[in-house]
């Protein structure tokens, strides 16, 4: 699986969005940087939605629970 995308004019995209009730809160290259930033923010939050999305798809791949 690639942890990077490149987008036309070459620059490498960041492909995992962290997002708090659907609001992105960050954007990483590695899934597993991702996945430890919304752990931090369920901490943070623990009754907001807090999961991990795919930015090439704009699917929601999983919700982080603490």
């Amino acid at each position: 699986m690639a942890q990077t995308q490149t987008i036309n004019d070459g620059r490498t995209q960041r492909p995992y969005e962290v997002r708090v009730n659907g609001a992105r809160s960050g954007a990483f290259r590695d899934v597993r940087d991702a996945i430890s930033s919304a752990r931090m923010k369920k901490r943070e939050t623990p009754k907001a939605m807090v999961g991990i999305a795919d930015v090439s798809t704009g699917q929601f791949l999983f919700e982080v629970d603490v």
